[in-house]
Parts: C-alpha cells; sequence; structure tokens
C-alpha cells in the first residue's frame, strides 16, 4: 500500500517595514519548490504583515501580506527574517514591539518552532528566546545576539531544539534547505538544490 503522505507543515513568515528582501523569498522560495518537487503542498506558507499593506521592503520592494497581526492563523514555525538593524527601522523597531515579542515567547512556549535568519535573530534576542543558547546572525552583529545571552557559534545554520537561526541574508536558503530536509530528506533536499542550481555550502 502507497505510505500516506505528510501531514502540511504551516509556516508563518513574519514581514514588516525595512525587511530584508532575500531574508524571506530565499526562505519561501526554497519551500515553493520544495512542494514543486514533491507535487504537493506540504509547505503552506502566509506572509504575516506587522500592519496594514502594502510594506515597503528595505530594497523598496512593496508587497502585500496575506494578513496582519494581530490576525495569525495556526502556525507550525514561525520564521523572523531581518533588516533595518542600526536604523531606527525593520528589527530595530520590532525589538521594542511588544506584540511581536510576546507571539514570539508564546509560539516558542507552546513548543513551536521558531526561527530565524540574519538580524531576525536580534529580535529572537530581544524576546529572551536565545539566553543559553547556540545562535547565530549576520556576522556585523554577533555582539548583539551575545549580549541576549547567546553563545554565537560563526555557522550559516545553527540548530538548538525548536529554536534555528541563520546567517547573513543568503543563508536564507540554507535555512529553507535545512527545514525541507528536516521534513522531507536529505535526498529532496538535494533535488530542491539541483532545481535551484545552489551548491551547497562549502
Amino acid at each position: 500500500m502507497p505510505s500516506e503522505p505528510l501531514p502540511t507543515v504551516r509556516v508563518a513568515i513574519l514581514v514588516f517595514p525595512g525587511v530584508e528582501e532575500l531574508d524571506f523569498a530565499g526562505f519561501l522560495e526554497v519551500l515553493t519548490v520544495a512542494n514543486r518537487v514533491r507535487g504537493r503542498a506540504h509547505f503552506e506558507t502566509e506572509l504575516v504583515g506587522t500592519e496594514p499593506s502594502p510594506i515597503r521592503c528595505r530594497g523598496g520592494l512593496r508587497i502585500i501580506p496575506d494578513r496582519v497581526l494581530p490576525n495569525l492563523s495556526d502556525h507550525d514555525l514561525l520564521f523572523m527574517p531581518g533588516g533595518g538593524a542600526k536604523s531606527e527601522t525593520g528589527v530595530d523597531l520590532l525589538m521594542k514591539n511588544g506584540d511581536v515579542l510576546e507571539l514570539l515567547r508564546k509560539s516558542h512556549a507552546s513548543g513551536k518552532r521558531v526561527w530565524s535568519v540574519c538580524t531576525g535573530a536580534l529580535v529572537l534576542g530581544a524576546a529572551g528566546l536565545l539566553k543559553g543558547r547556540r545562535a547565530t546572525t549576520h556576522h556585523l552583529y554577533y555582539d548583539s545576539i551575545r549580549a541576549a545571552g547567546a553563545e554565537v557559534v560563526h555557522d550559516r545554520v545553527v540548530r538548538e531544539g525548536t529554536i534555528t537561526t541563520g546567517g547573513g541574508v543568503s543563508s536564507s536558503i540554507d535555512v529553507g534547505l535545512a527545514l525541507v530536509e528536516d521534513e522531507l530528506g536529505k535526498d529532496v533536499r538535494r533535488e530542491v538544490q539541483a532545481a535551484m542550481e545552489y551548491p551547497p555550502a562549502q
């Protein structure tokens, strides 16, 4: 008998004014390609805006989120991209946003996966989720997550229980591939990398 299909993974991707385009788009693209490779929507993704649309990204791209906080549907994984650090926009504002920080804490406390890439880790740090954990971020911000209690690891992807952090910008692709491997195995990860013509990290 054919095996039962794996359950859908619901992924909420936070987007906000000043978000770095590749931080969320690279991650999203990997999951989209994985769905095509598998021939079914294993990953169900939503862009969740921190404010009403349109949202202007750091590079000028304007996006329309699927929904806006606090209207967040149930999710299995919450993904926090970065952008705008040390510019008083983007993550600098989210680190002071009580609603966003509480969302991260509640998601983690309920056992859901909370993942980040680049300076998104600073927001996880502000929520208190990196204390005593191994983590990474963009190399210019190692001191920031160290100040939040993290043990800095100089890798593109760092796994620590239900929390995964990625390095700078292009690591969003590596983080997406890590999720694909978790859910669908190494062979599917290789298929996705081949489809994207993305070489393995050296």
